[in-house]
């Protein structure tokens, strides 16, 4: 990328301010490689140049500000000299970038903070971190800030102070565990700077205001260490979420002997959960049953839990059931019901389908309905194929745009082509399933088995529009009428930025990290904004737009679909304008070489990318998958050996080039062991090639048999919704829509 830059810009061929982005380009990308004497110099460099200063040309219709190349340069600057340990000229640096851009203080401060603890000076840091304590950020940014900042004003013995920082983290924090760490932090720092009485009264707020934390189990220690007086009950309910369950067990029973009548009723409901963790089932239900006196429908329902969890199953369903028969209308009433019917279907009881049927008769609306009709008719099926039918029939009916309606229709079709159940009439069902909103799974399903398409197949080749924003204009005159049918009134410039969300100081905060390189932390302050938005249709399709311009793609999607769902519309049937929007075709120029390569659809990988990491290049799971095919660092390094990659690093992943190669390696050698068959390629690359095997021998070549074979729930839901998208796709980039 250096050199390409580097190249670009003495080519002589570009106008100045060209020039000077390419120079900048190229500087950034000798930091990236970690050339950082070779990138100061060159931003240096280009700092002197008056044509980096030049005014980008107006832009028409961008939604994202042009980069301003003397601000880049100079924050990079900073970065560089940081790093070649030169922190004088990095305060120097940084300072530029801070005066140009004094709203981005909670993130340049702390690094002239760096800078000048680097150089001895503690006075001068807390001076720059105070700076970014005034800045606007993100909340866990600000968390950070003050909290670096209460420990160099405890370290200097500005106890004060220190506590003061301790506050607003508690004011600005969201999470109980949070909020009582920075209580127990504020009594800590009373208690060293010798103010007892002060540090007591913040751990007594701990221990009574946020029992679930662990640090307020702290502070309840250094009570009771002291020799200090605790509130008995809440002493108990401290010790019972620290774990600390025998002396809970105690302190609560003091709590009740202390004020027989006037004990909070609670008391036994901890107890009771005390005794159930140490294993104690006995003396559990016994303080149940004293709770009963004071609620006895909740005393019924967590005597239902407890046995359940203690696997006591037949005990838990007479609980259960004595709930339901002493307080049917209770609001609790259809979760008791469902929960019921779930325990009794895991155990095998013969009684589930009933179950289940009981919630469906007594609770039409329930949200759990849908669902308890449908396992309803599954289980009845197994003996009376006929009456589990009937009952899918009565859920398609009542339930018509419920995914389970679908499921519902999609398994009638089935047995109505292998005639299987009489009476089933087959042209009406496709008829039926050919009027199915294509919103899910198993309505798509019964859609290609009406319309004769084998899964994962299309009968044109992808055809990406000539222009990416063909068909707006529209697409934003149906989405007004939409709007305004829904009684929101649309601005003139539906897909300008509305001045509200252009202010937004997240936005433009978010924006400017973005360009800094900032990637993770820029999508921290953008998706505040987006989150602050979300029920905003205007604003989810602006921001739809604006994320898309920008780069971060995730966020894009996601407003793109909460903008559909808002509208009560799909990708099938709204323009597709706006469906590409939420499937767009990001890295085209990498993909399609890849499946032509591999000979796979290209769709595949569009829909596979999407489901894995929603386009972003920088995604990470929990299970350490990186980058946009989500490949965890073992198979990284196996593919790299296969590939003959040079160079391989486990951060290569990250790179959009590396990332969709691994990707579309990966998946062309499950389609190669798996006969092409993709659903069980698919199956390999969500719950590996040996389950799939495993699926595979069990169910062979049939794609919908596979699916209900499959018996991990995350690959089974992976299998369809790659299946959804792989549809949208072959609906959006087809050469009958007109590429537009």
């Amino acid at each position: 990328a250096a050199a390409a830059f580097r190249a670009a810009a003495d080519a002589g061929a570009l106008s100045a301010r060209e020039a000077a982005e390419a120079r900048l380009g190229y500087a950034v990308a000798l930091f990236d490689d970690g050339q950082y004497e070779a990138a100061a110099e060159a931003l240096a460099t280009l700092l002197q140049d008056p044509d980096a200063a030049a005014p980008a040309p107006p832009a028409t219709t961008a939604l994202i500000t042009p980069v301003d190349i003397p601000d880049v340069a100079a924050f990079t600057l900073g970065r560089a000299r940081a790093a070649l340990g030169d922190h004088a000229g990095a305060v120097e640096a940084y300072r530029a970038y801070a005066q140009n851009n004094p709203d981005m203080a909670a993130y340049v401060q702390p690094r002239i903070a760096d800078a000048h603890l680097a150089l001895g000076d503690t006075a001068a840091a807390i001076a720059a971190l105070e700076l970014a304590t005034q800045g606007a950020a993100q909340r866990f940014v600000a968390v950070e800030n003050r909290g670096r900042l209460a420990q160099l004003y405890l370290d200097g013995g500005d106890t004060a102070a220190a506590v003061a920082q301790y506050d607003a983290i508690r004011d600005i924090a969201r999470t109980e565990a949070t909020k009582g760490q920075m209580t127990y932090l504020a009594g800590r720092a009373e208690e060293q700077a010798g103010n007892l009485a002060a540090a007591q009264e913040r751990y007594r707020d701990a221990v009574a205001n946020y029992p679930r934390a662990a640090d307020s189990y702290a502070a309840l220690v250094a009570l009771v260490d002291a020799g200090a007086a605790v509130d008995e009950y809440q002493r108990g309910v401290v010790d019972y979420y620290a774990g600390a369950y025998e002396v809970g067990i105690e302190a609560l029973r003091r709590a009740i002997a202390a004020d027989a009548e006037g004990y909070p009723r609670d008391a036994h409901l901890f107890l009771a959960w005390s005794y159930e963790s140490l294993g104690d089932l006995t003396s559990a239900l016994a303080e149940l049953d004293a709770y009963a006196a004071h609620d006895a429908a909740r005393a019924l329902f967590e005597r239902g839990e407890m046995l359940a969890r203690a696997g006591q199953t037949a005990e838990a369903l007479t609980a259960y059931d004595a709930f339901l028969t002493d307080y049917p209308d209770a609001a609790e009433a259809p979760a008791v019901h469902w929960t019921a019917a779930q325990l009794a279907d895991s155990a095998g009881a013969t009684d589930a389908a009933e179950r289940y049927l009981a919630l469906a008769d007594a609770f039409p609306f329930d949200g759990e309905t849908p669902a308890a009709l449908y396992r309803a008719g599954e289980l009845t099926a197994v003996d009376d194929p006929a009456a589990g039918a009937a009952l899918w029939a009565r859920l398609v009916e009542q339930y018509p745009a419920n995914e389970f309606g679908a499921q519902a229709l999609f398994r009638l079709l089935l047995l109505a082509d292998a005639g299987e159940v009489a009476g089933l009439d087959a042209g009406a069902l496709r008829s039926q399933a050919d009027t199915l909103t294509p919103s899910n799974y198993y309505a798509l399903r019964a859609r290609d088995i009406v319309a004769g398409r084998e899964p994962f197949t299309a009968g044109d080749p992808l055809a990406l529009p000539d222009d990416p924003a063909a068909g707006r204009v529209e697409a934003e005159t149906w989405l007004r009428e939409r709007l305004v049918a829904a009684g929101v009134t649309p601005p003139e410039a539906l897909g300008t930025l509305t001045a509200g969300l252009a202010a937004e100081p997240g936005r433009i905060i978010g924006e400017k990290l973005w360009q800094l390189g900032l990637h993770d932390a820029a999508k921290a302050e953008l998706e505040t904004v987006r989150e602050a938005y979300a029920g905003d249709a205007v604003a989810n399709y602006q921001m739809a737009l604006y994320f898309d311009e920008l780069g971060l793609y995730r966020s894009s999607i996601i407003a793109a679909m909460s903008l559909l769902n808002q509208i009560g519309a799909t990708v099938f049937d709204a323009p597709r304008f706006l469906g590409r929007l939420s499937f767009p075709s990001h890295y085209a120029d990498l993909i399609l070489p890849l499946a032509e390569r591999y000979d796979f659809d290209p769709r595949l990988q569009f829909a596979l990318v999407r489901q894995e990491s929603l386009f972003e290049s920088i995604a990470r799971s929990g299970a350490a998958a990186q980058g946009l095919s989500q490949v965890i660092p073992d198979t990284g390094a196996w593919i790299a050996q296969r590939l003959a990659w040079p160079n391989y690093d486990n951060d290569d992943l990250f790179k959009p080039y590396v990332g969709l190669n691994f990707g579309a390696f990966y998946l062309s050698e499950q389609l190669r062991t798996f006969d092409g068959h993709v659903f069980a390629a698919l199956a390999a690359y969500n719950g590996g090639p040996g389950n799939a095997a495993r699926w595979y021998e069990a169910a062979g070549a049939d794609h919908d048999r596979f699916v209900d074979t499959v018996d991990f729930s995350e690959t089974r839901l992976y299998i369809q919704r790659i299946y959804e998208g792989f549809n949208a796709y072959r609906h959006l980039y087809g050469t009958d829509s007109d590429n537009s």
